[in-house]
């Protein structure tokens, strides 16, 4: 888990957008998924700050520690990447 001092300062979004920027912008993708616990609202800030739109729910998917978790269903599409007003990873 990391350290209290670097939460809320965008590092993971930051990540997140250069993986997205290298996945539309150096590779012929079309689509990203990802997935996380329905709880885990930090996840899902990410997710949704770096333009992933929210799908749905798969129900039960998770088994940790022995407890079954929802997991939220998310998805970004070329198009939806090429219309975020962001400055891409190559311009930094």
């Amino acid at each position: 888990m990391p350290a209290a001092e670097h939460r809320g300062r965008g590092h993971g979004t930051h990540a997140l957008d250069a993986l997205v920027d290298l996945a539309f912008g150096e590779l012929p993708l079309h689509r990203l998924t990802a997935e996380t616990h329905t709880g885990n609202a930090a996840a899902l800030a990410v997710l949704t700050g770096s333009g992933f739109v929210r799908e749905g729910v798969s129900r039960a998917a998770c088994l940790h520690r022995g407890r079954r978790h929802d997991l939220a269903l998310l998805s970004l599409l070329r198009p939806e990447w090429e219309a975020l007003d962001r400055p891409r990873a190559w311009d930094a």
